[in-house]
C-alpha cells in the first residue's frame, strides 16, 4: 500500500489519491469514536484485528466493533469470539463494515451469524476541499450559532442530538456523559456546535480534528425546527472555522437522504460505503467451526 500523502494545509486536496481519501475518512471516523469512548464511563480496546468500544448500557448505539480484519479461513471463529464479549454481558451492539474491513464479504458473514443489516443505516463517505466551501447558501432566518464551551451549552447540544436522531434516553444520556467527561477547553480535537432557532436549541454538529482532516459528525436537528437552514448554516460555520485553523480536507459520512444537502455545500462522494450491522442478544443461532464459515 502506498504511503499516506500529506493532507495538511499545505496540500492541495484534489492531488490526494482517492485511496488516501477513503483511508482518511475511516481513520478520522475511528479516531473520533475511540476518543469519545476513552471516558470513565466506557472502554476502548484497540486490538490488532479489530477496535471494540463498549459501555454497560444495553443499547446497540452504545457498543461497537470497528476495523475488523480477519483472515479468510478464520472469519467464522473470529466473529463468534468477538460476539462472545457482548453475549457474556448481554449487550446489544453495532458492527461497522467499511473498505478497511476484511474479508471483503464480511458483511455477508455477519448476516450469516445473526446480525441484522438495516439498509437505511448505510452511508457513503464524502470529502470537501475547504477552499471550495460554498458559503453562499440562503440566509437562515433567526439562527444563531455558538461553540459548546460548558455543561450548560452541552445540554443545548444534547437536545437536538437526542431528538433529531430519535435515540432512546439511555443513549442520549450516555453519549452526553462520555463527551462531557473530556471537558470543553481549547486544544481538544473535538469541537461541538449548537444552532439556536428563535432562542431554542435546533441543530447540533461536531468537528473532530486529526492532523490530516476535519471530520463532521452528529449532524441532527429537532424535528419541528427542520427546513429552516439551521443545520446547513451550522456545518458551513464549522468548516469555515476548520479552514481558518489551517485545514484543507473536510469529510463526513452521509446517508442517501442527506447527501444532497452536503453536495450543495461542496462535498463530493467517495467510493467509501459504510454499513452498520446490528446484533441483539438471542438474535442468532450459534455457529461452529471455522471451516464452515470460511470466506470463498
Amino acid at each position: 500500500m502506498e504511503e499516506m500523502e500529506d493532507m495538511s494545509s499545505t496540500c492541495s486536496v484534489p492531488q490526494t489519491s482517492t485511496r488516501n481519501l477513503v483511508q482518511e475518512i475511516e481513520t478520522n471516523m475511528m479516531a473520533y469514536w475511540a476518543w469519545i469512548f476513552s471516558s470513565p464511563f466506557s472502554k476502548v480496546e484497540d486490538e490488532e484485528d479489530f477496535l471494540r468500544l463498549s459501555c454497560d448500557v444495553p443499547e446497540p448505539m452504545c457498543n461497537y466493533v470497528f476495523r475488523s480484519r480477519f483472515p479468510d479461513l478464520e472469519v467464522g471463529r473470529r466473529i463468534e469470539e468477538t460476539l462472545d464479549f457482548f453475549r457474556m454481558r448481554n449487550l446489544p451492539m453495532s458492527w461497522m463494515v467499511g473498505p478497511c474491513c476484511r474479508p471483503t464479504n464480511i458483511g455477508e458473514q455477519l448476516v450469516s451469524h445473526g446480525l441484522a443489516h438495516p439498509h437505511e443505516h448505510e452511508s457513503v463517505g464524502m470529502t470537501i476541499d475547504l477552499m471550495n466551501l460554498n458559503e453562499n447558501l440562503p440566509a437562515a432566518e433567526g439562527v444563531t450559532i455558538r461553540r459548546v464551551t460548558n455543561d450548560s451549552d452541552m445540554k443545548d447540544f444534547i437536545k437536538p442530538f437526542g431528538e433529531g436522531f430519535g435515540f432512546p434516553d439511555a443513549v442520549t444520556t450516555t453519549w452526553g456523559r462520555m463527551d462531557s467527561s473530556h471537558g470543553f477547553h481549547s486544544g481538544l480535537p473535538r469541537i461541538n456546535y449548537v444552532a439556536m432557532v428563535d432562542g431554542e436549541p435546533a441543530s447540533c454538529t461536531t468537528v473532530f480534528e486529526t492532523p490530516s482532516s476535519a471530520g463532521i459528525y452528529c449532524v441532527a436537528t429537532v424535528p419541528e425546527k427542520r427546513r429552516r437552514g439551521a443545520a446547513s448554516a451550522l456545518i458551513v460555520n464549522a468548516l469555515r472555522e476548520a479552514r481558518d485553523d489551517g485545514y484543507r480536507l473536510g469529510l463526513l459520512q452521509a446517508k442517501a437522504a442527506g447527501a444532497g444537502v452536503y453536495r450543495k455545500i461542496g462535498f463530493v462522494d467517495q467510493p467509501c460505503k459504510i454499513g452498520w450491522y446490528m446484533w441483539q442478544p438471542g438474535s442468532e443461532v450459534r455457529r461452529g467451526g471455522a471451516s464452515s464459515d470460511a470466506a470463498p
